[in-house]
């Protein structure tokens, strides 16, 4: 509820965890760097962000020891990659004991391109020239070291617009990348959800990732209790598909492979 645009308390998510048969969950609040057009609140405030990590340390000192309905919660953050804000972001990751941190990208040039409020912006623009330019800016954020995975990394197709040329050298040379940034990649269940219909990221980009050898890690981008997990059984047969037979997870920043 403090980003304002979910549904839900952090406690539901965890029950609704527990019901489906998750071993693990992890919150993933967006930051109070995300960028806000005036009268937007896309983000919790800091003095609601410190509540939200006040609240996650509550549930796992609950739900850590609790029998048969005990249950391992990470806490992470999703933050907004803002190229001018580097700086300030790595001193302000340093408040919180972070099991691990997305970094996403939302913007480009000041433009929300997943936000409904903005994208008759795509009708005015190149769709090939966006995706170049959104790629580039994900390669710019896993090259920071500020970020333990990205999220959603084709995010950009979340209304559907997808450019007319063939993606493979786009995906490969991305794929390359994030390999030598080190960072993990998330398999995003929402897109099924969104207008893109598929998972973020496609499945061509996932085979890019597969034959890189980029980890890969398992989100649901929950913003309803009821989300929690969705879809992750299609998830875990198509990384199977692609030879992909363990996933990451993380505590204190430290990177573990659980099997699939």
């Amino acid at each position: 509820p403090l980003c304002n645009h979910a549904e839900g308390e952090p406690r539901e998510f965890v029950e609704r965890a527990i019901e489906i048969g998750l071993d693990e969950i992890g919150f993933s609040e967006h930051s109070p760097w995300m960028i806000q057009h005036p009268h937007e609140k896309l983000a919790p405030t800091e003095e609601e962000f410190a509540h939200y990590v006040e609240t996650v340390q509550s549930l796992q000192r609950e739900y850590g020891n609790n029998g048969d309905r005990s249950l391992s919660i990470r806490l992470g953050v999703e933050m907004d990659f803002v190229p001018h804000r580097l700086e300030p972001a790595r001193e302000w990751q340093d408040k919180y004991p972070w099991d691990y941190v997305i970094g996403s990208v939302h913007h480009l040039d000041g433009w929300g391109f997943d936000n409904p409020a903005y994208k008759a912006e795509f009708g005015r623009r190149n769709i090939g020239e966006v995706y170049g330019a959104y790629f580039g800016a994900v390669v710019e954020m896993a090259n920071t070291g500020l970020f333990d995975c990205v999220g959603h990394l084709d995010l950009i197709k979340k209304f559907g617009h997808r450019p007319d040329e063939d993606l493979t050298p786009m995906y490969r040379n991305l794929a390359s990348h994030l390999k030598k940034a080190d960072v993990a990649v998330e398999l995003n269940t929402s897109g099924l959800d969104k207008d893109a219909r598929e998972f973020y990221p496609a499945r061509g980009m996932l085979e890019a990732l597969a034959e890189a050898g980029v980890p890969l890690t398992m989100g649901s981008d929950a913003h309803r209790p009821q989300e929690v997990g969705r879809y992750f059984d299609r998830g875990r047969d198509l990384l199977r598909l692609l030879g992909v037979n363990e996933i990451v997870a993380w505590e204190r920043r430290e990177r573990r492979m659980v099997p699939l």
